[in-house]
């Protein structure tokens, strides 16, 4: 039995070849890096962190949900309020581990995901979204790349998009060299004390915010749906003006309480990002690389794998 199985593995062999051809196996590797498994771990042994631990730990503003959790059973998702000029940032100081993964691979993959926190049509929805992965190393200096991701539409419900840097380009203030040179440069160094290698992730966009549901005591500061919005749907009911009407237009009525019930503890100036299965990949790797056109030549190898199964189990039936 052993033997002919054997051969049905050289067969496969000689298939894998003809199908694949000449691409490496390390061209269909792909790397996990972290999927947030409610905690902030890596695989390269680094833990995530914020921008400023001691005053604005990552866990200050952010929270494990399960929309959006492509590699496991929860995502990450990051909050901010979008004002001034801090956008929040989720680091990973991986020093030598994250440069060996950045210089053996062509690109960095991250699931990002945006929901309505609305209801479908009430003018209320995320408008866009930038994410924006930044390597910064002694070696390469700061190599930052802003990619615009799709966002949910106003239909109640949340979009994935895998976000996907190319390690290949080559970023400003970078020494003229790519993402994956500069890695490079930096494992032949050795690292050691007084240098880095980082990964940061920032995160920026804005809601849509025409009309805000069930916030009917809004103003530019305060936008949360709460029980001060109760207090003037009671105190216009019967009335035909509503700030922030979205039902039965014209008349204020029971349909409006309704719809302050749906939204109660929504924050509109609180905008969300969520991202999980950050990782590591090579051209025909698949993870959701083949929409941005990378080879993908994993479902022939699977087709393969089947047929050497079938042949094995008739030949061990036989």
């Amino acid at each position: 039995m052993c033997k002919r199985i054997g051969r049905s593995a050289r067969v496969l062999v000689v298939l894998c070849t003809s199908i694949l051809g000449s691409v490496p196996w390390t061209c269909r590797a792909q790397q996990l890096i972290s999927s947030f498994e409610h905690n902030l771990s890596s695989t390269i042994g680094a833990t995530w962190v914020g921008e400023n631990e001691a005053t604005a730990p990552l866990s200050s503003y952010s929270e494990y949900v399960t929309t959006g959790a492509t590699d496991g059973t929860s995502a990450l998702a990051i909050h901010y309020t979008g004002a001034g000029d801090w956008h929040p940032r989720a680091i990973l100081k991986g020093g030598i581990p994250l440069a060996q993964a950045v210089a053996t691979h062509d690109f960095l993959v991250i699931d990002a995901t945006t929901t309505d926190d609305g209801v479908a049509g009430d003018g209320y929805s995320p408008s866009w979204r930038n994410l924006i992965p930044i390597i910064n190393s002694n070696q390469g200096g700061w190599q930052q790349n802003q990619l615009t991701h799709s966002v949910a539409g106003d239909d109640g419900g949340s979009l994935t998009t895998p976000v996907i840097l190319d390690l290949n380009t080559v970023s400003p203030n970078s020494n003229g060299l790519t993402i994956k040179a500069n890695a490079q440069a930096y494992v032949d160094s050795g690292g050691g004390n007084g240098t880095w290698f980082e990964l940061f992730l920032v995160m920026q966009g804005v809601e849509q915010g025409i009309i805000k549901a069930g916030d009917y005591q809004s103003s530019a500061t305060e936008s949360q749906v709460n029980a001060a919005d109760y207090v003037m749907w009671r105190k216009n009911v019967g009335g035909t003006s509503l700030t922030n009407e979205t039902v039965t237009l014209g008349s204020v009525d029971s349909a409006d309480y309704d719809e302050w019930r749906a939204h109660f503890g929504s924050d509109y100036l609180k905008i969300t990002t969520i991202i999980d299965n950050v990782r590591f990949a090579n051209a025909g790797a698949g993870a959701g690389l083949g929409s941005a056109g990378v080879p993908e030549p994993t479902s022939a190898l699977l087709l393969v794998a089947s047929a050497f199964g079938l042949v094995a189990c008739r030949r061990r039936s036989a």
